[in-house]
Parts: structure tokens; C-alpha cells; sequence
């Protein structure tokens, strides 16, 4: 049976920060007889619980999520539901009463956009003053009022930021306040239109000029992450951005998307899409998700994500799963049974990437009992 294996809950669209790299705030905001009311997010959330095993992830963004009045609410209803509850956030709302909130509601991390570790920088590119202050009073706040809250940074690799990203990555591993750091590429902004290989055109001053300093970049990212630095990218993840950077056009990943059959996504309108680029297949107010899962217009969405060859940077920030066994020389000879592992995950007609990327808790769990540790991978 067709289980999800990826949620998010876009609650709002609302932002008050105004960055280089994302066009969501220019969009108007719903009317208030537009959005779904917390009993209908309730009953999404509870409904959606029957498609899944408990402990499934499901994401809360935005916009700026700790904006949407009654988010908090919602994430404690959907850990008495039995899932694990992440939220990005830029910040800017956590202050020690929202710290307390978010301690209170029960949520397991937290994600806290920083793109620099000089104040200064990050502002500009945010386009606020004083929001890489807020991301520091947040890491306070959260560590002092929401203990069990995993806190984690998330930066984005782009021209304005490339020479202070080996020192934001130092400062994470040496800050006991911070769990984790993960990056992201640049890509092309939100709401900037369908997607296209020329968007580099307009939005240029965000694209590394120097493509050997950012590939060099990367090269350093996975010598530290191969000695215990905080960074969660696995090591193909960011080989993969090396190939990028190198041609944007080419696509990197030659797999089926695995992102569109086996996701949903939920707009602030209530909008459910299992792809964020084609069409809606209802709507939470209205229809009932256990019954969209299996409908013929989601099997129509699937079918045209198999078809589909879009050099999509979704697969490439989010949901990256690489199906080319060649990347993994250096790594393969360090798990016991790997050729054993190989040919049974091509005997389910899987590359064994692809494999990993479906039932990854259940490669962490294999490594921890081997003994091996599988943030090196």
C-alpha cells in the first residue's frame, strides 16, 4: 500500500522579513474567509494520521510560520496524534513568551535561517535590520525555555555569503545552543514564475561568480562533516551541489522523482498538491485526505511526476536522493555486507540511494548496530 512519506503545512503565507532570495512576500495575503479554521487543520492533521506509521515527520512552514495565530496549537495536536513535529523559522518571533509556547506545545525541532555569522551580512540579505540578533535571542530562548526542542540552523550557499560560510559552519560546531547546521543551495526564488534554466539571468547577483571558490567550498564541508562537524547534509547531498554549481542546467538526478507520488503539501488556502508545480487535488476544507491519497486525480499527478524530466530544485534542496552508485567509491568498503546490500536493493527494483532515502531511519538504525556511525554518509 502507497504510504506518504513526506508532509508539509505551509500555515501562511505571511513574512515580515523581505530576503534577496525569496519572492513570498510581494504575494497578497488570504482574505480571512479564505484560510482553513484550526478545527479544519485538525481534522486534516488527525485524518492524515491513518495514512501513516506513528512517529512520521510532518514539517510546519510558511512564510513565517510563528506568525499564523494558533500554529503552536496545531503542533500539539499533531504530537498527541503520534508525530514528530519540526517548524523552519526565521527567528524573528521567538522571544522568551514564544520560547515558553514552543517548550509547552511540545515540538521536536526547530530550523532558524542564518545565511551569515556577521550581523550585518545576514540583515542585508534578509532585508531587515536586526534579524541575525532575533536568530541569537531565539537560540537563547529556546536552550533556556524549550529544552527538549532540537534547534538547528539552516544557511543558504549564494555569491553574497560564500567567503563566511566556513566560519558560520565553526561557529555552530563550537555552539552548544545549536544541533545542527544544514545547507542549501540557491536556486530559483519563490513565486518568480514557472521554473526555468535562464532565471539566473535576472536574478544573477545571487549565483556564485566564482565557481572553483564554491566548489572548493564544498570539498572542505565534507572533509568536516567526515570529522564530526554538525553539518547534516549526507556527503552524495553535497557532492550533488558540487555537480550543480558546476552546470546548473544538467540534471543532476537521473531517478524517478520520489517527491511528488509520496508527498503532500498544503497551502495556506488549504490547497493540497503532491507536487508543488502541477495541479491541486482538493482542498482540507472540504474533502477528505485519506480519500484524495488514493484518487484518480492523485494517480494522474503521479503519473505525470514519473514522466516528468523538470531539472527541479526541490530534488535537489529538500528531497535529494542520488541513484548513481559511482559517487560512493571511497565510502562503500567501510559497511560490512555492502555488496550483499547492493544486490538486495536491486532485487526490489531500487537503487540502493533510493533505497536509503524511503527507509532512511531504518539505514540509521542498521549502522548504529554495526557500530558505524552514519553521519559519515
Amino acid at each position: 500500500m502507497l504510504k506518504p512519506m513526506f508532509c508539509c503545512i505551509a500555515a501562511t503565507d505571511y513574512c515580515m522579513l523581505r530576503c534577496k532570495m525569496c519572492n513570498k512576500w510581494h504575494e497578497p495575503q488570504p482574505k480571512p474567509d479564505e484560510i482553513p479554521s484550526i478545527s479544519e487543520w485538525k481534522k486534516f492533521i488527525s485524518d492524515f494520521r491513518e495514512l501513516v506509521d506513528e512517529g512520521f515527520e510532518m514539517d510546519f512552514g510558511g512564510g513565517e510560520a510563528l506568525s499564523m495565530p494558533g500554529i503552536l496549537e496545531l503542533i500539539k495536536h499533531a504530537k498527541k496524534e503520534g508525530f514528530r513535529t519540526t517548524i523552519a523559522s526565521n527567528g524573528y518571533l521567538i522571544n522568551e513568551e514564544m520560547a515558553r509556547r514552543i517548550g509547552d506545545s511540545g515540538l521536536d525541532a526547530v530550523s532558524l535561517s542564518l545565511d551569515s555569522p556577521y550581523p550585518e551580512k545576514h540583515d542585508e540579505t534578509r532585508g531587515v535590520q536586526g534579524v541575525y540578533a532575533r536568530v541569537m535571542e531565539a537560540l537563547d530562548n529556546l536552550t533556556k525555555y524549550a529544552k527538549n526542542t532540537k534547534k538547528g540552523i539552516c544557511a543558504i550557499i549564494m555569491n553574497e555569503n560564500i567567503d563566511d560560510l566556513l566560519k558560520l559552519v565553526q561557529w555552530a560546531d563550537n555552539d552548544s545552543r545549536v544541533d545542527w547546521i544544514y545547507f542549501m543551495v540557491i536556486v530559483q526564488p519563490n513565486y518568480s514564475g514557472p521554473l526555468t534554466d535562464q532565471w539566473q539571468d535576472e536574478y544573477q547577483y545571487l549565483w556564485p561568480k566564482d565557481k572553483s571558490k564554491v566548489i572548493n567550498l564544498l570539498d572542505e564541508f565534507i572533509r568536516l562533516k567526515q570529522n564530526g562537524s554538525k553539518i547534516t547534509n549526507r556527503i552524495e547531498h553535497l557532492r550533488a551541489y558540487k555537480a550543480y554549481f558546476n552546470n546548473p542546467q544538467k540534471l543532476v538526478n537521473k531517478a524517478k522523482c520520489i517527491v511528488g507520488g509520496r508527498a503532500i503539501s498544503v497551502n495556506a488556502y488549504g490547497f493540497i498538491q503532491l507536487c508543488l508545480f502541477k495541479d491541486f487535488i482538493g482542498n482540507i476544507r472540504k474533502d477528505d485526505i485519506r480519500k484524495l491519497w488514493y484518487s484518480q486525480d492523485a494517480d494522474l499527478i503521479r503519473k505525470k511526476v514519473d514522466e516528468c524530466k523538470t531539472n527541479c530544485h526541490l530534488l535537489l534542496n529538500c528531497c535529494y536522493v542520488e541513484d548513481d552508485p559511482g559517487l560512493y567509491k571511497d565510502t562503500k568498503a567501510t559497511i560490512p555486507g555492502w555488496n550483499k546490500f547492493l544486490t538486495y536493493c536491486y532485487s526490489k527494483g531500487l537503487s540502493y540511494a533510493v533505497y536509503r532515502g524511503i527507509q532512511y531511519w531504518k539505514w540509521r538504525v542498521a549502522c548504529q548496530k554495526r557500530g558505524i556511525d552514519y553521519r559519515k554518509f
